[in-house]
């Protein structure tokens, strides 16, 4: 047996008239509203996924080399060199 809408909550309500609206949808009305819905779903992932996703870490390679140099034994032409392979290998657009 069907409920009363006088019982019906107004989440309920708002369900049962979103329904009645799509029943008397036309066939390209409905496919429209669907792929409507996809594409909006779709777009809301996306963003989700880019908001979500692990930011890369930016590091100083100036503030690598200087702990390095802090190690005994390396000298001022071995920091030279570590920081050319760095620069080579990290990219130069790190350095912010």
């Amino acid at each position: 047996m069907a409920k009363r809408s006088c019982r019906r909550t107004n989440d309920e309500e708002r369900i049962h008239d979103k329904a009645v609206k799509m029943r008397k949808m036309t066939d390209e009305q409905l496919v429209h509203y669907v792929e409507d819905r996809v594409n909006k779903a779709k777009s809301e992932g996306i963003n989700q996924g880019k908001a979500m996703a692990p930011k890369p870490k930016t590091f100083k390679i100036g503030e690598i080399i200087n702990k390095i140099g802090e190690v005994k034994g390396i000298g001022a032409t071995k920091l030279v060199e570590i920081k050319a392979i760095l620069e080579w290998y990290l990219g130069t657009e790190n350095d912010g």
